[in-house]
């Protein structure tokens, strides 16, 4: 009977291979109120990973999920890479509320996706650009349930710069946030 080998870990090639340039800035065909998603991610003792690959989808000011292309990479779609510090930003659109297939209403939100090393598949979950209150009927606020739990998934915005959204995720530990599995 042949030995188990020990388990790989993925990474760290994430900026050579997996990148594209202005993979931070969020193309759609029509208009929008351009923000910037920002903030950092941390591992389980709170300190910065600093090369995770973060990936943004999410519907259109209207609320729609576009489905073209600039001729390089689909619209609504960004990935970037976090920097020496765990920071990351993504320039988009405020997204519009949009109807799922049962005809349920979905809060603004983008869908989220974390790939680090020491992980073997990415981290799924999404980030609300609303506040806790305005998101409370959203399914997946719903289904959270636990006001402290949903609010790991809630971005501020900057009291300067209404442009400007901050939220920090936590992969484990205090203040982790809720991933969803698929």
């Amino acid at each position: 009977m042949p030995k188990p080998t020990p388990s790989q870990t993925v990474g760290p090639f994430f900026a050579r291979d997996l990148l594209w340039k202005d993979g931070g800035i969020v193309l759609f065909p029509g208009r929008g109120d351009r923000i910037t998603l920002t903030g950092c991610v941390f591992d389980g003792n709170g300190a910065p990973i600093y090369d995770a690959l973060f990936e943004t989808w999410q519907a259109d000011p209207t609320g729609q999920f576009p489905s073209g292309h600039d001729g390089a990479r689909p619209y609504g779609y960004g990935r970037v890479s976090t920097d020496t510090e765990g920071r990351y930003a993504i320039e988009t659109v405020v997204p519009g509320s949009f109807k799922g297939p049962g005809g349920e209403t979905y809060a603004p939100q983008l869908s989220v996706a974390i790939f680090a090393r020491g992980l073997l598949k990415a981290l799924h979950t999404r980030v609300f650009l609303a506040p806790l209150e305005l998101v409370k009927d959203d399914p997946l606020a719903r289904a959270i349930g636990d006001p402290d739990r949903l609010r790991t998934l809630i971005a501020t915005r900057d009291a300067k710069d209404p442009k400007i959204y901050r939220w920090d995720v936590r992969l484990r530990g205090a203040g982790e946030a809720v991933f969803i599995e698929f």
